[in-house]
Order: structure tokens, then sequence, then C-alpha cells
């Protein structure tokens, strides 16, 4: 009896069976905090990669809710492919005012705390992308040349369309977002409506106009009227240095007034003469022998036609208006709609160049000017932005053979009338100093703070260095080797001027 007693009273084992019970909910507090640590670590890895989904959507053409929640569903499952984040969905996108809300939820099987009936722990994430709050005024400059015909300039269409609709989503307001476009080839149409405009040269002002006729003062407008035919909108750069400036036009100045571009009729091909003038038009009238006298001769331009149509050779209507079959630039305008609607117009027609593209894309955002629709330069408010898209080289060509011209006409003229600072050259001398042009332009841009895009399409030829040098730095610079990666391209673009960031 004496040994079951002291037995009973033995107190040594008890620390063990204490231990082991309280091991029980110490194991569990365990468990459950590492099953904690797993679903924050997952928690945080959904909610980067829908981070970069909102960011990387934001990018793309406009697209629905229901699309993009689909878009956003697809890309988190690429980035967490293969990774251990249980269960998950997109529960809701919603875009509204510039900025993109997703909220998405799962949960992740636990481990040490399934013991005690907790099998699955909830995952809930949330997050918003906005806008960059300043507003934008975009000039959309798009080479239109002959070379752009087909599938380019389709595929240019589609992609400067979806630029607009990227923007357009994340506006807030109309105002927020204003287009221009300027469509240019060897010329730049800003339409017939601006024949009695201010900064027009109705009266034969400017040097440029005599340039090309016998006798000072020869008003173009009134050779038009004279002759019956419409001015087809064009016009022409101003003299050096005036080209690649933002000065105002002034009757104080005349070269700072802009001039209607005018296709003279060139020499009429006679028997003996090997010359070929593609833009005869009207009989020479003058008894000289003299190819420039036949040309310059302002007394010919009468209503008597002597060819009419399409040169076969070079895709140029005959008459005064060759050349200018391009499509005529929009000033901005919040009305997406419109500005898509004159981008899905363009036409393909001429040669290059560019400088005057360009020049009027700085119009259309300057503040004065010719149109005077932008707000001032140090407006913190606004971004002012230029896309310049080519598909070639600055070009002024040699017809070849006798032709005294020894260029076609377009809006520097003839090359002999020294518009670019030489009066003759190789295609590579006369590029040269269009690419100076340009190079100084792209300077007096920026300069008033204007950002510029500058896209490259399928150029295998020449250097890029231009077109780099233009672009306010240098991954603001696209180099596109096939013109189906327009439409990437241009998202890209869009992605970067929005400038979607996470604000959660």
């Amino acid at each position: 009896m004496g040994h079951w007693r002291n037995l009973l009273s033995d107190r040594r084992g008890n620390v063990a069976v204490i231990f082991a019970v309280a091991a029980i909910p110490l194991l569990m507090g365990l468990g459950v905090a590492v099953d904690y640590g797993r679903t924050v670590v997952t928690r945080s890895r959904l909610a980067d990669s829908i981070d970069a989904a909102v960011l990387a959507i934001g990018s793309q053409p406009a697209m629905s809710d229901a699309d993009a929640k689909t878009a956003i569903t697809k890309w988190v499952n690429a980035q967490v492919n293969g990774a251990a984040i249980g269960s998950w969905q997109v529960d809701s996108v919603t875009q509204t005012g510039g900025s993109i809300h997703v909220t998405a939820s799962g949960s992740v099987p636990t481990t040490l705390a399934s013991l005690v009936g907790v099998k699955t722990l909830p995952v809930v994430v949330s997050t918003e992308a906005v806008r960059q709050a300043k507003k934008i005024e975009l000039a959309l400059v798009l080479d239109n040349t002959g070379s752009m015909a087909g599938s380019k300039l389709s595929s240019l269409i589609t992609a400067a369309n979806s630029l607009v609709d990227t923007l357009a989503k994340g506006t807030k307001q109309a105002d927020d977002l204003r287009v221009a476009l300027v469509p240019f080839s060897m010329t730049v149409k800003v339409g017939a409506s601006y024949k009695t405009a201010t900064w027009m040269d109705t009266q034969a002002l400017s040097p440029v106009h005599s340039e090309i006729f016998d006798k000072t003062g020869v008003n173009r407008f009134s050779l038009f009227d004279k002759m019956g035919v419409a001015w087809g909108g064009c016009v022409e750069s101003r003299p050096l240095p005036y080209d690649v400036q933002d000065t105002l036009p002034s009757a104080s100045n005349p070269s700072t007034f802009y001039v209607p571009y005018f296709a003279p009729d060139e020499p009429d091909t006679k028997s003996g003469n090997s010359a070929v003038y593609p833009n005869s038009y009207l009989a020479d009238v003058t008894t000289s022998t003299n190819w420039k006298t036949q040309e310059t001769y302002s007394a010919k331009y009468t209503k008597n036609f002597t060819k009419t149509g399409t040169n076969s050779s070079t895709g140029y209507t005959y008459g005064p208006n060759s050349g200018c079959g391009l499509a005529p630039l929009m000033r901005l305008t919040n009305n997406t709609t419109s500005i898509k609607s004159a981008i899905s117009a363009m036409t393909a027609v001429g040669d290059t160049n560019i400088p005057i593209g360009l020049a009027w894309g700085w119009n259309t955002l300057a503040p004065a000017g010719p149109f005077g629709d932008g707000v001032a330069y140090t407006d913190t408010e606004h971004s002012k932005i230029v896309v310049l898209m080519t598909d070639g080289q600055n070009q002024n060509s040699n017809p070849g053979g006798s032709n005294s011209n020894a260029s076609y006409y377009s809006s520097i003229g003839y090359i002999w009338q020294n518009r670019l600072g030489i009066t003759s050259g190789s295609d590579t001398t006369r590029r040269t100093a269009m690419d100076s042009r340009l190079s100084t332009l792209c300077t007096n841009m920026k300069a008033k703070g204007i950002q510029i895009y500058t896209v490259r399409v399928e150029v295998t030829t020449g250097s890029s260095t231009v077109l780099k040098n233009c672009a306010s730095s240098p991954d603001m610079f696209y180099d596109v080797q096939d013109s189906s990666q327009l439409l990437a391209t241009f998202q890209s673009i869009a992605g970067e001027i929005s400038k979607l960031r996470i604000s959660k």
C-alpha cells in the first residue's frame, strides 16, 4: 500500500506532460506564422504582377473594361507561371477619368495551420494606375510621300489612330488632350481656306515670288485666278533662316510671310531638245529659245492649258498645283473623331522634305504664328509633343538628262533658287544641306521645351544620325525595320506619353 502511495505522490514526470500539452498551441502558432508569411509573399508577388499588367495595358490601344480584364488576367498568368501562389482571379477592372483600378483575390493553401482546420488563407489585392496630370498638345508629323503608298500607309493610319485612342482613353476632360496632324511630302497643304490669312503673302511681297518669274511683284494668287485654277492650299518653305524658326510673319520683313506653292510651267519639249520637263502645261508663247526665259515668262499664264491630267512618270498632276496632292493638315483639336478621320484620309504622293513637315508641326503647337492655337511655352500644366515619322531621307532629286532646272519643283523651289544655301550638287550634297536645316530646326524646337519622338521606317540606306539627334533623348528614337511594327511602336510612344504610374 505504501508503494502505491509513493508512486502517486511522485511529481518528477509532470514537466514532460505539461510541455507536451503546451507545445500543441505553440506549434499551431508557429504553423500559422509560417503560413501567414507565405501568404504575405504570395500577395506581394501577385500585386507586383498586377501592377506590371496595368502599366502594360495602359500603353495599349483603348479597350473595354471586359477586354482589359481578360488582358490583365493573361498577363499576370504569364508572369506567375509556375509560381506556387495558390488560386487567384481578377475580380474587376474599371477605367475612369484617366485611371485604371483593378481588384483581385485568391487563396493560399496552408501547411501546419491545416492541422487545426485552417485549410486556406485569403489574399486580396487592389491597385490603381493614374496617368500624368499634365495636359497634352500633340502634333503628329507623318510622312505621306509616294514611297508610303500601300501597306506602309495603311499600317501608319492604324498606328496613328491607335495612339490617339490610347491617349484619349486616359483623359479626364476633353481639353486634356489636343492633337494636330501634319501630313508632309515635298510640301505641306495648309488648306485653301487660308488664302486670305494675314500670314499668307497675298500682296506678293516676299522675294520668293520673283525667283521663278521674269518680273518682281508677280502675284501667284493672281496667276491662279487668270488660269481659272483654284490654289491647292500648299505652301512653300520660307527662305533661310526663317524656314527653321517660329518668327512671326510681318510686313516689315516680307521674307517671314508664307508663300503659296506654285509649280511653274516648264519649257515645252521641242524638236532637237532632248530635255524632258515633267510639268509643261502651257505654251511657252515667247519666241526666246532660252529655257529660263521660257520658264519664267509670266505673261503666258492663261486658261489655254496644253496638257492636263497626271504625268505618268511622276504621278503628279500637270499645272501649278503639281505635287500638291496630299491631305491637308489639321490644327490642334480635342475632337478625336475628327483627327482620326483626317488620319484615315491621308494619301501618298511626292518626295521627302522633312524640315517643312516638322516646321508646320511646330506651327500647330506654337502660341503665336500662323494659328496661335498652342498654350504659352512657359505653361507648366501642358506638355508639347511631336511625333515625327518618315520612311525616307531628305530628298531633292535631279530629273537628269539635260533638264536645266536640275531638280523637280518642290516647296524649296528649284535647286538653282538657292533656298538651301546651294545652287547645285549631287544627291548627297543636297541631302546634307537639307539635313543641316532639319538639325537646326530640331534644336530650335527643343529649346522651346517641345519634346520630339522620331520614327524611321524601313530605311536601309544612309544614316539615322539626323533623326536620332532630333529626338529629345536616345530612347525617343525608333528605328522600325518593318512597317508592320508601326502599331507596336506607336503604342509604346503612347505609353511613354501617358506615363502611367501606380498610386495605391
